[in-house]
């Protein structure tokens, strides 16, 4: 399993958010690009950068997208407020590597669905879970669509992967919800990137013993609760 350390960014600054909630963040010291630097110096292959202001429709951070992957060389897998063809496009050409779209995902799921191979296998389908609902619009909104009439459709189409987060543990250190992630483990054999509420090194243990292809890891890794060398050792 690969752990993609998280970079999220308001304001050009590094934050977490607790349960998806601007205003509960936390802002640390280290800027977006140096985090970018800390985690290519110790050995991680590629990591999960989110523009939290264009997520929330408050603008961007492009310019600090820009300087994270001019200075670094590994992959950067990006959200936030993706949400058209074009904007998909533009990621792409930028140099990212894997673009995860969430409410396009769900709302313009016919449209994507006609999108060029070579633009699919880039793109990673964000299923943000809420009281077992999808979510969309930052986390703001809730879907009426079934969790397997999604996942079927894109099953079909040569997408990167799906990326997985429960919105409710999100931020709050309180342990991965497992069988939240198992659930789409049995609808699907795309690969799939699981997050939210990552509280120890037992999560990254478990969530490698069960299959998971990949783990976004972010406010445990600020909060000091275990060392990025204890964590890089179990990035198989």
């Amino acid at each position: 399993m690969k752990i993609f350390p998280a970079i999220d960014i308001i304001n050009g600054e590094c934050v977490r958010l607790t349960k998806g909630l601007a205003e509960n963040k936390t802002i640390y010291d280290k800027s977006p690009v140096e985090m970018a630097k800390i985690y290519q110096d110790k050995g991680f292959e590629t990591i999960h950068v989110v523009d939290l202001d264009a997520t929330l429709g408050k603008g961007n951070n492009d310019k600090t997208l820009e300087l994270i992957r001019k200075n670094i060389n590994i992959n950067i897998e990006v959200a936030g407020g993706i949400r058209d063809k074009t904007a998909i496009q533009n990621k792409i050409n930028q140099g990212f590597d894997i673009i995860v779209i969430g409410t396009f995902a769900i709302k313009g799921i016919h449209e994507v669905s006609k999108f060029e191979n070579d633009i699919l296998d880039k793109i990673s389908i964000a299923i943000d879970l809420k009281d077992n609902k999808i979510a969309s619009h930052g986390w703001q909104q809730t879907s009426t669509d079934s969790l397997a009439s999604i996942v079927n459709i894109y099953n079909d189409l040569p997408i990167h992967s799906f990326f997985v987060t429960d919105v409710a543990n999100d931020g709050m250190l309180s342990g991965l919800n497992f069988s939240t992630f198992e659930n789409i483990q049995k609808l699907t054999d795309k690969k799939i990137t699981i997050g939210g509420g990552v509280k120890d090194l037992s999560d990254v243990k478990i969530g490698n013993k069960n299959g998971f292809d990949h783990m976004v890891i972010g406010k445990a890794i600020y909060e000091n609760k275990f060392s990025l060398d204890e964590l890089v050792k179990l990035n198989a």
